[in-house]
């Protein structure tokens, strides 16, 4: 998915809007969080990226937003 939204993203013909919810058990595990961070701040009207997750024990450390 994040070749996907990048490949859209970068192309200056594509004015296609992203939404990705990104599911996943603990904070951890999430693979390419800082590089979906990046298209966010990048392409902030055209790229959104939802962070689900079902263990929420050990979160005091991050900035959710």
């Amino acid at each position: 998915m994040f070749h996907f939204a990048r490949a859209m993203l970068e192309n200056p013909k594509d004015m296609t809007n992203v939404h990705l919810i990104y599911a996943n058990v603990p904070y951890e595990d999430i693979l390419l969080k800082e590089e979906l961070d990046s298209l966010v701040a990048k392409y902030p009207g055209r790229f959104k990226v939802y962070y689900v997750l079902n263990q929420v024990c050990c979160l005091s450390h991050v900035a959710i937003s």
